[in-house]
């Protein structure tokens, strides 16, 4: 099994502006989890709405890794995303570039964003956001596992599991 190292923290601006800004001090696989984000965001900088305590918020940094497999990173996080919450028998659909929805309702979003100044990408930081818990949204089409489910969900198992799922897809398609 790959290692990662996983930093929890309480309140960030956002997980993958941390890892960002701090990349050169974390190895490859590090992963950035936040219990709230003050400027989270999709993409074309958009606002990711989150309240605090309420949803799965974090992202995770790949280091020296071929631009040949870009293709296969953003596979791993939509197929692992999306197996799991097939696993819960939630319907979901993938909607280009980034999103997963439950059918016209965003449920997670995901957010590739990588630098590199030649064959290799310097890093490839990838942002994600479930909706687990919160019930009310200023977007309207939003939604959430609590809502889906009809029930309080358990927060730090649901990224337990997503985090296996993760770490088994990595070994199987990137490496």
């Amino acid at each position: 099994m790959i290692s990662y190292t996983l930093l929890e923290f309480e309140e960030l601006n956002s997980t993958s502006n941390f890892l960002k800004e701090n990349q050169t001090y974390f190895p490859n696989m590090t992963i950035i989890k936040a219990n709230h984000q003050t400027g989270g965001r999709g993409q074309f900088d958009r606002k990711w709405e989150s309240e605090p305590d309420q949803n799965l918020l974090f992202s995770i940094l790949l280091k020296h890794v071929h631009v040949t497999k870009a293709f296969e990173i953003k596979r791993w996080i939509v197929s692992g995303m999306m197996n799991y919450l097939q696993k819960k028998n939630i319907a979901v659909t993938f909607k280009e570039p980034n999103d997963i929805y439950v059918e016209d309702q965003k449920l997670c979003g995901i957010l590739i964003e990588t630098q590199s100044s030649s064959n290799i990408f310097d890093y490839v930081i990838i942002g994600i956001g479930l909706n687990v818990n919160q019930k009310i949204f200023d977007q309207s089409k939003a939604t959430s596992l609590s809502i889906i489910l009809n029930q309080t969900c358990n927060i730090k198992h649901i990224f337990s599991e997503i985090l296996n799922i993760l770490i088994e897809g990595y070994e199987q398609i990137i490496l």
